[in-house]
């Protein structure tokens, strides 16, 4: 009968300890990245943006594509993160798992505060098509067998170039966004000093994501597409804190035919979309085929 081992061996030690911890571990900091993110998107991302449109006088739609831009932050450091720790397929699910997630949580935002009747509203059938495209696209690159190359980098940059020229097109210039509370004064210099920090606790949350999900893959064989569902529910989490916000910032609504609301929080939510797919996914496959 073979002799079980002594936990205090220097043999032991090395296979001694469990991988639950190292599982412990990662999660802790997907909670505490997740936290972080909530944080600085409430108290530093939206009211900067807010004080620089108070500034620049920025209508509904502009701050919603500005919020939707910076929330895709964690989106880029996660799938920088992967490219440069050779996990490249984590990051791709993060794409198209995030894109997906922020459809549900927009929706449930939409339901739960009762403006589902908003988005029947025609001005926004050009935001919903390309929202649609931005989970379609995705999906289809992996149904297809679409790999990673400069020529799918490339596509996917005119994609992004074709979003912005059609939103040019078809959305005209409107009335300036209501302000969130505190903003009446803003300048750029006071939104700066709110964004940058903002950004940068984004980043640095969506650094350690990113290890995370180097660990999870490398050393405990979780597999990439499920690091990145993963990944994708965490990143979200920025998203859906903005939606939320948003609504917060045009309550109470001054008509009941009000749909600036649900036009800002479809823009950060399409923008977002768009930004993960056109912008930040080309950028990583850059990144990872110049690197690999």
């Amino acid at each position: 009968m073979p002799e079980e081992p002594d936990l205090g061996s220097p043999g032991a030690c090395e296979f001694g300890t469990p991988l639950n911890l190292f599982m412990l571990i990662d999660l802790t900091i997907l909670i505490l990245s997740a936290a972080a993110i909530v944080v600085s998107v409430r108290f530093l991302l939206v009211p900067g943006i807010g004080r620089i449109g108070a500034a620049l006088k920025f209508t509904s739609k502009v701050r919603g594509q500005m919020i939707g831009y910076a929330t895709s932050v964690p989106e880029f450091t996660v799938l920088t993160a992967g490219a440069l720790n050779g996990v490249f397929n984590a990051g791709m699910w993060n794409i198209a798992s995030s894109n997906i997630i922020n459809w549900v949580l927009f929706l449930i935002t939409v339901f739960v505060l009762r403006q589902q009747l908003d988005l029947k509203n025609r001005a926004f059938i050009d935001e919903l098509i390309f929202g649609l495209l931005s989970i379609v696209i995705p999906l289809l690159m992996f149904a297809l067998g679409i790999s990673t190359g400069w020529v799918t980098a490339l596509g996917l940059l005119l994609f992004f170039a074709f979003y912005k020229i059609m939103d040019a097109r078809l959305n005209p210039t409107g009335k300036v966004a209501p302000l969130p509370p505190g903003a009446e004064n803003g300048t750029v210099a006071g939104g700066l000093l709110l964004l940058i920090p903002g950004i940068a606790v984004i980043l640095l949350a969506g650094r350690f994501l990113g290890s995370s999900a180097g660990a999870l893959i490398k050393e405990l064989s979780v597999p990439a597409w499920a690091v990145g569902w993963i990944l994708g529910l965490v990143t979200s989490v920025c998203e859906l804190a903005s939606f939320i916000e948003i609504y917060r910032i045009h309550r109470p609504k001054d008509s009941p035919t009000h749909i600036k609301d649900t036009q800002e929080a479809l823009d950060a939510l399409v923008a977002s979309n768009i930004a993960n797919l056109g912008l930040i996914l080309p950028l990583g496959m850059m990144i990872y085929l110049w690197v690999s």
